[in-house]
């Protein structure tokens, strides 16, 4: 085999065998803060967080390692003595994921988005007791607004 050869050869192969992903883990880091709707800071309160991947436990204020997913979780915290809190947090695609389509192709783009690694939550979530809101950037920490339950955030 002649130089030529062995160098087409190399270069077939380097391309067959890249990586799938380079968005990332499936899991990450939140941390839920709840204050009252005075801004007072509610510690101990119990809260769950959902996603379709699984449930996680926490009391405020602390950090839980949950599995990202494209589907927003939902987050609900209560205590004795205080009306509950909730928060829908929105996952928003990662910065990284356009650069996997670009340099991974399309495979390690539909395997990222199945295995939720190309999403993200907000590091920081701050629940308001006695509120619901919806809760979209994760770029940067993110206070919920202070709606009465029941009423729809824009």
């Amino acid at each position: 085999m002649n130089n030529k050869n062995l160098l087409a050869c190399a270069m077939i192969a380097s391309l067959a065998t890249g990586c799938a992903s380079i968005t990332g883990s499936t899991s990450q880091s939140v941390s839920v803060r709840t204050k009252d709707q005075s801004g007072t800071e509610v510690q101990g309160a119990a809260c769950d967080l959902t996603n379709k991947n699984g449930t996680w436990f926490i009391n405020t204020p602390g950090s839980v390692v949950v599995h990202r997913s494209n589907d927003d979780m939902n987050v609900t915290c209560k205590k004795d003595g205080q009306p509950s809190g909730s928060a829908a947090v929105v996952s928003d695609i990662k910065g990284s994921m356009f650069g996997n389509i670009i340099f991974g192709g399309g495979i390690g783009a539909v395997i990222d988005h199945v295995d939720g690694s190309a999403y993200e939550y907000p590091t920081l979530i701050e629940i308001v007791m006695g509120t619901s809101a919806k809760i979209e950037s994760p770029r940067k920490p993110v206070t919920q607004g202070n709606n009465p339950m029941g009423q729809s955030s824009h």
